[in-house]
């Protein structure tokens, strides 16, 4: 995300997730059975089609055959497709895709505000979508064009179900277990190197500078919950809430995460702001900035954004 309206445009995508989501009273979001544990194998046998899956809004989609032509419009589902091998079967792309640097000259459709007949000239086998603006989905269906809609991930398990999934619609279900493999153990390198038997940094993390944040149910909190870090966010109880300036000064966090640099956020400006030079993060020139594509995509960059926020949070234990 380059500006202010894409961090906007994510929270509105976010929003929309989330709700659908919710709509399942037991189920988390994500295909149904694809949940893996933790340090769990993820099964490599060959997929069979035609595969009916069940998408995060509870619809059945079947697919005839592997996805060859497939239509990505959320920039994680390109990355990870590219990192299992299946990246040759993207035709067109959400519009701020800008990783793998291969992806570069596959066609780009706004993800925000798709269009049918742009989706449905690429001649797509499979579309991929985190964010209906209504009638999306039931429109390709009628046009006989499969459309499975995942929602944005809760938690760091449900990136890595989201990645298997892909595998499978993709028919590189096998590589996409040894990618999430390679996952694993490097976040588990990760929580290895975190200080044991006392408690982690009170944090901070800024989606944008009026104070939108992350909370339960995002993955972004389980990865500071996965760091043992104490999320001031947390007592709102929802995934996205926006903090007041108040708010965040009475938590005095420890460690400020910027995640809107590319607006123009930084140390200054936040030590700038009335009040915030009470705060501990900044008395103790704690604030850091990170690449919001990083952070905040749920894709294969996931362990490098864990160990990103870690070497942030436990910069000792880091060196």
């Amino acid at each position: 995300m380059t500006s202010r309206s894409t961090v906007l445009l994510f929270l509105t995508a976010l929003a929309v997730a989330l709700l659908v989501a919710c709509g399942d009273d037991n189920e988390s979001p994500g295909v149904s059975g694809s949940a893996t544990p933790t340090g769990a194998s993820v099964p490599t046998a060959t997929v069979v089609f035609p595969l009916t899956l069940k998408d995060d809004k509870g619809n059945g989609v079947t697919l005839k055959t592997p996805g060859k032509r497939i239509v990505a419009l959320q920039p994680s589902f390109v990355e990870v497709l590219f990192a299992i091998g299946a990246g040759g079967a993207v035709v067109a792309a959400d519009q701020n895709t800008n990783f793998p640097p291969e992806a570069a000259s596959i066609p780009k459709i706004s993800g925000f505000a798709p269009s049918v007949e742009g989706i449905a000239a690429q001649n797509p086998d499979l579309v991929l979508i985190q964010y209906d603006p209504g009638g999306l989905q039931d429109a390709l269906k009628a046009l006989g064009i499969p459309t499975l809609f995942l929602a944005t991930p809760p938690s760091l398990e449900g990136v890595f179900d989201q990645i298997e999934t892909l595998g499978e619609v993709s028919d590189h279900l096998g590589p996409a277990g040894t990618l999430l493999s390679g996952l694993r153990d490097k976040i588990t390198d990760i929580e290895l190197k975190i200080p044991q038997g006392k408690p982690g940094p009170r944090v901070f993390h800024e989606v944008d500078n009026t104070l939108y944040t992350v909370g339960p149910g995002s993955f972004i909190h389980d990865l500071y919950a996965t760091l043992q870090a104490k999320n001031v966010a947390e007592p709102a109880g929802e995934a996205f809430p926006q903090m007041s300036n108040e708010a965040v000064i009475k938590a005095d966090p420890e460690v400020i995460i910027l995640a809107d640099e590319q607006a123009g956020e930084s140390p200054q400006t936040v030590a700038a702001r009335p009040g915030w030079d009470a705060i501990s993060a900044v008395k103790n020139r704690r604030v850091y900035t990170v690449d919001p594509d990083i952070i905040s995509r749920p894709g294969p960059r996931i362990a490098e954004a864990l160990e990103t926020l870690a070497k942030d949070l436990y910069p000792d234990a880091f060196q």
